[in-house]
């Protein structure tokens, strides 16, 4: 399931606040951020907007999203991706130059980038998320 999103329906919420280089966790919320996004839209929905939001692209380590066995288990039982089903869970956004991500219970899953290309890594595989 794919959601078409207008990139001027977004931009501009987080334009001036998150910059390149910035670090994408998930987990318990890190003590300061420079942004939050609720995964409404599944993971690959949200990171979609969250690069339209920002005009900014992203790598991101699909391995590092901390997403419980059973849960995809249970999406994979049904035939539907998990990385694309809302979650009431959010994305968080750090600067890099504070110690915040180290916390216990956070996972770095990514970082922005100026190219504005949104890469998706999993082990050797390289994907690209699009609208």
């Amino acid at each position: 399931m794919r959601h078409r999103i207008d990139p001027g329906d977004f931009r501009g919420a987080y334009y001036d606040e998150i910059r390149a280089e910035d670090l994408i966790v998930m987990g318990e919320c890190p003590q300061k951020t420079a942004g939050t996004m609720r995964l409404g839209l599944g993971i690959y929905g949200s990171l979609w907007r969250l690069s339209l939001e920002t005009g900014l692209g992203m790598v991101i380590d699909i391995r590092r999203i901390p997403l419980e066995q059973s849960y995809i288990d249970n999406c994979n039982r049904r035939d539907i991706n998990p990385y694309e089903q809302p979650l009431e869970k959010d994305l968080y956004i750090v600067h890099p130059v504070s110690a915040y991500h180290l916390q216990r219970g956070i996972s770095v899953i990514g970082y922005l980038t100026k190219d504005k290309v949104c890469r998706i890594l999993n082990g050797e595989r390289e994907s690209f998320l699009g609208s």
